[in-house]
């Protein structure tokens, strides 16, 4: 991202354009998504799988995922953004090829490991592509850069995850992992043919040599008063963003193994069970373009605190009547469609807002958008393990994990709440 020198002279944009990078994230979202929320249905269908071991499949997959985002920056740093995305496909391509035989062999212990090794390199990834995307262009456009960055990948996953049942239920076992190898590979070929290195921002200063006009003292004033103002909500926005990421992480990688195992889910055929499943992911697609087309929300620190009460209890309205036995197919349903669009929308709003002031608070850092991605691993581990315990204790009711899952969601917005206070009486 463009930055300020201690001369006042401002950074050159790099020389990445978006639209290439938009491209190769579109095609990365279709292997990630389907590893992680279309996977449960997968090995339900293919294995005979339930939640206990979607959730442990899942909780493994957060600690990948989490090591790989942290990894990203140390990476990055050394063989530069390209090489090390070219690096991450190839790998995750011949690892997608690998699953997509271990499941056609009926091997599917050694397919989730496989599964679980490819989530981490995906993970390293995602850190680069959002520092790309956030360095491609002037700061004034970050929000609407980011924006459409999210608006790619939520609408291609949601796509992925809705027409991923019919593939699981008309297709051999190989043609899942196969499409998730197409995208790796379709990936990196737009990195390698499309991505080129940028110049070190070091070099890319204006060489005019002539200062910034001086502005009149009141006008700095009245600026640096309205600057210090917004700083300071964007620092309350991200920390109750970042303390919020987890959380949705949580319900996320809670809801996607339960699913499969839902009462109501399993009455549907897999090509219609993954439809009704993707509307929470058409939700937060929904949330990401208004949160990309939109600043009102850059100011309003508090929604953070909002959308994590709503996304608690949307979760809980997800779950609860899907095992309900006793409601109808239609309404159990019905019900479920209309907590997920709550679902959807309240995530989203957390998730544009963790990356956006992330970014916006460290120019756009690869190590800030492996903080980011992080915290979704810490979300992957937590929610899932809380869900493969209770399974183990009681095994194939999915009740204990509701409560446990609402329980540390409850404490989180607890804390967020306690931190917002906290930071706004330091500001007065």
């Amino acid at each position: 991202m463009p930055t300020r020198s201690n001369t006042g002279r401002s950074a050159a944009p790099m020389q990445h354009k978006p639209f290439p990078l938009y491209a190769a994230e579109a095609v990365n979202a279709i292997g990630a998504t389907l590893l992680t929320v279309g996977l449960p249905f997968y090995m339900s269908h293919r294995f005979g799988w339930g939640a206990k071991e979607n959730f442990a499949v899942a909780a493994l997959q957060g600690v990948l995922y989490m090591f790989g985002a942290l990894s990203a920056q140390r990476i990055s740093r050394r063989w530069g953004s390209r090489r090390s995305l070219l690096a991450l496909y190839a790998g995750a391509t011949v690892l997608a090829f690998a699953v997509g035989i271990s499941a056609s062999m009926a091997w599917a212990v050694a397919a989730a490991l496989l599964v679980v090794v490819e989530s981490g390199l995906m993970a390293a990834s995602w850190p680069m592509l959002e520092s790309l995307i956030s360095a491609a262009g002037e700061p004034s456009g970050l929000s609407k850069r980011l924006g459409r960055y999210n608006i790619v990948w939520a609408t291609t996953g949601a796509i992925s995850v809705a027409a991923s049942g019919a593939i699981i239920q008309h297709t051999p076992a190989w043609v899942f992992f196969g499409i998730v190898a197409a995208g790796h590979l379709l990936a990196g070929a737009i990195v390698f043919k499309r991505i080129h290195p940028a110049p070190a921002l070091a070099d890319n200063f204006e060489s005019s040599g002539s200062a910034p006009c001086p502005e009149s003292e009141p006008s700095n004033r009245i600026r640096g008063t309205a600057a210090e103002a917004d700083a300071h909500r964007h620092r309350l926005a991200l920390w109750l963003s970042r303390i919020a990421l987890p959380s949705t992480y949580v319900i996320i990688y809670s809801l996607a193994p339960a699913l499969p195992s839902l009462h109501a889910i399993k009455q549907l055929s897999p090509t219609i069970a993954t439809v009704v499943a993707s509307i929470w992911l058409v939700a937060r697609a929904g949330a990401f373009i208004v949160t990309g087309s939109t600043t009102f929300w850059h100011k309003r620190p508090g929604l953070m605190l909002l959308a994590s009460v709503t996304m608690l209890f949307a979760f809980i309205g997800t779950i609860v009547p899907g095992t309900l036995t006793q409601l109808g197919l239609f309404q159990a349903l019905l019900a479920m469609a209309v907590a997920q669009i709550v679902l959807g929308l309240s995530i989203g709003t957390i998730y544009a807002a963790s990356l956006y002031f992330g970014m916006a608070v460290s120019d756009g850092s690869t190590e800030h958008g492996g903080y980011h991605e992080s915290l979704i691993g810490l979300g992957q581990i937590l929610g899932p393990l809380l869900g493969a315990t209770t399974q183990w204790i009681h095994p194939g009711a999915l009740w204990p994990a509701v409560i446990a899952i609402s329980g540390l969601v409850s404490v989180t917005v607890a804390v967020e709440a306690v931190v917002g206070a906290r930071i706004t009486r330091s500001a007065l």
